[in-house]
């Protein structure tokens, strides 16, 4: 479930537990918690639009329907620790776009969307409160790359999707499933999810050679030097990767003819420019409204207004062509698009996303957390995962459109989730308050 825009046959293993040890939760799963992980499923495999596209009718609305369910149980249960101030302040900037904007129609969709977000958000903080629980969702979105990178080969696109029907979508995402499966392998005890990481790993280096994104390549280039920088077992992923390299390399030959594949690397210059002008008409956009900025979606109207005709401009020559245009740059998006306050807040939440990371790693942390069931993954290890993918994001968003897609807003909920768990003890006795 994107903006810029889902039953997926699960395996026993996602299910969470008929029952758990004393003091680790209750014995059967509650409705809210169903409703949660179906959301997620919607979120992250995206299977309403699927549905929709496949056999037609309006399954889209789907997530229409369960939200209000969910914020039903969020308001019976109530908990100010899903109050994460930075999120609900970026929502309310939306909600005031959606009324005050120039094109009031397109901030209300982000607006929706973003509200999706928080509840997800919060409804994943209030009610997965164990480790057992967490888990289910991170092998969710373990298989959910799986879901996309098979589809997307060998074409490097996503037809039936809004955006992944594009190479410069489809390549991001792959860079994200290479970092996060990586290191999920090295978290799980179990073999067979050992085995899944690795196939994750595998088909998201192959998607990223097929998706033909320079700017994939790049931030696949930076996510793989992390992967190195943080790897427990270095010389042991550098024999992993050459051997990698030797049976990838062939079989994207037969996908992709590789001089083709490498002239397309080395032509950056026409896009370069192009991608060039137009950050420099999100900087006049910026400059129109730098506190709060222009409103979501408004980065198109607002420079067909303010741009006068120049011919020799690479994009946007005739202005009325900058009504749909997109900003491919996700910090250049925000500054235009939500102001100096809108980049602020993000900033606060990347940097506490790696923050809380860094908590997980503690021996405090990692104790609590196998005290509370959750032996069967190494939450260093998934930390690890979370930050390669965002690193991935990160990078990936200097050339792309990547903010109302559920990829920053996913891992900053993972995050966020694993450090209430990890921080706070069994019973409802409050350890450490998380980093918010």
């Amino acid at each position: 479930m994107s903006l810029e825009r889902k039953r997926v046959p699960v395996s026993r293993d996602l299910r969470v537990p008929a029952s758990a040890p004393a003091g680790h939760g209750a014995t059967s799963t509650p409705f809210p918690l169903i409703a949660v992980y179906a959301f997620w499923v919607l979120m992250t495999f995206e299977v309403d639009q699927f549905v929709s596209a496949m056999i037609g009718g309006p399954f889209y609305r789907i997530p229409l329907l369960l939200v209000p369910i969910i914020a039903v149980a969020l308001l019976a249960r109530g908990s100010q620790r899903a109050v994460y101030w930075p999120l609900i302040l970026w929502v309310l900037m939306h909600l005031g776009a959606s009324v005050l904007s120039e094109n009031v129609g397109l901030s209300r969709d982000a607006f929706k969307y973003m509200v999706y977000v928080l509840v997800l958000f919060a409804s994943s903080v209030v009610f997965m409160d164990t480790p057992a629980k967490i888990i289910v969702v991170l092998k969710l979105y373990l298989v959910h790359f799986i879901w996309f990178a098979v589809q997307g080969l060998p074409s490097g696109k996503v037809s039936w999707h809004p955006l992944l029907s594009n190479e410069d979508s489809y390549g991001p995402l792959m860079v994200m499933a290479m970092g996060f499966s990586y290191f999920y392998g090295m978290a799980t005890l179990s073999r067979r999810w050992r085995w899944i990481a690795r196939i994750t790993f595998f088909v998201g280096v192959l998607g990223i050679i097929v998706s033909f994104a320079r700017g994939a390549a790049l931030a696949a280039a930076a996510t793989l030097l992390y992967i190195l920088a943080r790897s427990p077992q270095r010389m042991k992923t550098i024999a992993a990767l050459l051997l990698l390299a030797i049976v990838v390399v062939p079989a994207a030959a037969l996908l992709v003819p590789l001089d083709e594949y490498i002239a397309e690397i080395r032509s950056s210059s026409e896009g370069d420019d192009g991608r060039m002008a137009v950050w420099t008409l999100a900087w006049n956009v910026f400059k129109t409204s730098p506190v709060v900025g222009v409103g979501a979606f408004n980065f198109g109207p607002v420079a067909s207004e303010i741009t006068e005709p120049d011919p020799t401009r690479a994009k946007g020559a005739d202005p009325a062509q900058l009504w749909n245009a997109w900003v491919h740059n996700a910090p250049m998006q925000i500054l235009a698009e939500e102001g100096l306050v809108g980049i602020a807040l993000w900033i606060v939440m990347v940097v506490g996303f790696f923050r809380r990371n860094a908590r997980l790693r503690t021996d405090e942390a990692r104790s609590r957390w196998a005290a509370r069931g959750g032996k069967a993954v190494d939450i260093r290890m998934i930390s690890l995962s979370l930050n390669a993918a965002m690193v991935g994001w990160l990078g990936c968003s200097i050339f792309y459109n990547q903010i109302y897609l559920h990829w920053f807003w996913s891992l900053i909920t993972l995050s966020y989730v694993l450090t209430e768990v990890s921080t706070h003890a069994v019973g409802g006795a409050t350890g450490k308050p998380a980093t918010r």
